[in-house]
């Protein structure tokens, strides 16, 4: 199988700026963080007309957690093409473009090509066991990692499962079942309701008609767990299949304090400068609808 292919996926997972695993550490770092937000507004003083949180802040936060969580979902979720001048780093195209070639994806090219693994774990561990034999009696033994049979053993189980074959009838042009690339895209289907309400409401300014039918009627922080949550066991699996990679812990462990400072006010200054600031804008954008033609 073309090997610049391979190493397509294994960049739209994990190298590029924009892969899949950096994407879906973003999405949980936001998630996390939001989560903890709304605890604050849950335990912020309320004296009977409402929390006392500057609203305007607030919204900002709100509204800015809201559309890049389904815009990150819809681009995990994007279903356009990987390679070309137009190429996305999807989840969804990643699973398409290893369906279109699934009759090249066999057992020896999952094995050797994708997780750089001899094919033939026998041979591995008679080597292991002649390399035990000629060392030193007595003395400890640092065995090479090449010697190590268990990691192709356990990818050739693993393709027994997606192939569907049993381990005393394999062979190397064995290939993945069809099913399996379906429930995967099964699996993404279950977001569609969240990729076609950020393309109407978020991607793209859509018209009434054409928003119609189109928009979540309810959609709250237990609904976007889910769907990250979905995301990331859809990517756990087509990174271990695919790339021989995984997504690992998802949610990033801070290395700084991230609630540092949360026992002091976001401003502590005098509010006639924002007043000021807030003035200033005013003015100069009430201008901007006095536009002379002759200019264009």
């Amino acid at each position: 199988m073309d090997q610049t292919r391979l190493n397509l996926w294994k960049q739209v997972f994990d190298t590029d700026d924009n892969s899949i695993s950096k994407a879906l550490s973003h999405l949980t770092w936001d998630f996390a963080v939001f989560s903890c937000v709304v605890e604050m507004v849950r335990s912020a003083p309320d004296e009977g007309r409402g929390k006392r949180l500057n609203g305007t802040v607030m919204e900002l936060l709100v509204s800015g957690f809201w559309t890049n969580t389904m815009q990150g979902i819809r681009r995990l979720a994007d279903r356009g093409p990987i390679a070309g001048p137009y190429g996305v780093c999807s989840l969804a195209g990643l699973i398409i473009d290893a369906k279109a070639v699934r009759h090249q994806l066999t057992r020896q090219v999952f094995v050797e090509q994708i997780a750089g693994l001899e094919y033939d774990y026998d041979a591995v561990e008679q080597r292991y066991w002649s390399y035990i034999r000629s060392q030193p009696a007595g003395e400890a033994i640092l065995v090479p990692r090449e010697l190590d049979s268990d990691p192709s053993r356990m990818r050739h189980e693993l393709f027994d499962w997606l192939s569907g074959v049993d381990a005393g009838m394999r062979s190397p042009n064995d290939v993945i079942r069809e099913a399996v690339f379906d429930s995967l895209e099964a699996r993404l289907a279950q977001l569609n309701g969240v990729v076609d309400h950020a393309h109407v409401e978020i991607a793209h300014a859509a018209t009434e008609f054409s928003r119609n039918g189109r928009r979540l009627q309810k959609w709250d922080l237990s609904d976007a767990k889910d769907a990250i949550r979905n995301l990331a066991q859809v990517a756990q699996l087509a990174g271990e299949w695919f790339c021989y990679s995984t997504i690992g812990t998802v949610l990033p462990h801070p290395q700084f304090d991230q609630f540092a400072y949360l026992d002091q006010p976001l401003f502590a200054g005098d509010p006639a400068i924002l007043r000021e600031i807030w003035g200033g804008l005013e003015h100069e954008i009430s201008d901007w609808h006095d536009i002379d033609p002759r200019t264009l």
